[in-house]
């Protein structure tokens, strides 16, 4: 009968621990919550997407996230942590800074900005607030932007958790994206306008053979390496090429019509795509210009003006 009863005793021990004592690890709970909201306009986004170092996006004004946290036992010390559900269907850079104060109102921990992400990450510990009861935790959020995010409205769950008990809370951050389209001219000197030079005055001879074999003449020299498109747009973008003649020889004939893009005329040319670009991507290179000739053009100086219009569907 001993026997029987220190067996039922030893697995009713068992059992206890097993269930865990989750008041001994302290508590989280919200002192003010509510929708983080980042709506950002097309200015906003583009100026922090050309901002090296200080490309961030911060929330509208809104509710402040503040969490209260009570320590309940020096010998059971929780252990506070972060992560979110996920942006589904894309991934956006989210980041948090957090001030610990106690209840006098004076700073105790203060950690600087780190990424939330969906693995959960350790914020603080009772240890290092050792001394202190409760604490209230104010948290701040941004969005680090690189251009590349989709344009759309996204949600994801961010939640603060102690990691022994599984006690947390959780609240809603949105962002609303806008598109953005930029197209750039690369190389250079002088930003957004650069020469592509056909200058064959002292190459008399590769000016006949082209003449008799109907091959366009190669671009000579040029200070336009690339001329490159980046959009965040679900659908894409549009290119229209448009050539104009400024300036040449009197009673010259036009070369507007001559001059090549990829082996066709430029002026009037389309490149698209349908679907975004996932950051800046080499739309036409400089060395994909030519000018058809057949000997009837008027020597001199020619000059063209080729100008990019971009557009999102």
């Amino acid at each position: 009968m001993k026997r029987r009863v220190l067996l039922l005793f030893t697995l009713l021990v068992f059992g206890a621990a097993a269930q865990g004592e989750p008041g001994r690890y302290g508590e989280v709970r919200f002192i003010s919550s509510g929708l983080v909201s980042f709506t950002v306009t097309p200015e906003a986004y583009a100026a922090a997407v050309a901002c090296p170092g200080c490309n961030y996006l911060y929330p509208d004004s809104g509710p402040n996230i503040v969490l209260l946290v009570e320590g309940r036992s020096a010998t059971h010390p929780y252990t506070l942590e972060v992560f979110h559900s996920g942006w589904n269907p894309v991934n956006l850079n989210l980041e948090a800074r957090y001030i610990v104060r106690d209840t006098g109102d004076s700073v105790r921990l203060t950690i600087p900005w780190m990424p939330v992400t969906e693995i959960p990450t350790q914020l603080f510990t009772q240890t290092q607030v050792v001394g202190v009861g409760d604490v209230r935790v104010t948290v701040e959020y941004r969005l680090r932007v690189t251009g590349n995010e989709a344009a759309g409205s996204f949600s994801a769950h961010v939640t603060h958790r102690i990691r022994q008990n599984n006690s947390l809370v959780t609240h809603d951050v949105r962002a609303v994206l806008p598109s953005l389209l930029t197209l750039r001219l690369v190389g250079g000197a002088a930003p957004g306008v650069h020469t592509v030079r056909f200058d064959y005055g002292s190459a008399l001879q590769a000016y006949v053979q082209a003449v008799g074999s109907g091959t366009p003449l190669a671009v000579t020299t040029s200070d336009l390496q690339r001329v490159e498109i980046s959009t965040n747009h679900p659908m894409g973008y549009t290119v229209m090429v448009t050539v104009s003649e400024v300036l040449g020889p009197p009673g010259g004939v036009s070369l507007r019509d001559r001059l090549l893009l990829t082996g066709a005329p430029a002026h009037g040319r389309r490149f698209s795509s349908d679907r975004p670009t996932n950051g800046f991507v080499t739309l036409i290179t400089a060395d994909q210009f030519g000018l058809l000739v057949d000997g009837g053009e008027a020597p001199g100086m020619h000059l063209l003006v080729v100008r990019y219009d971009a557009v999102s569907p």
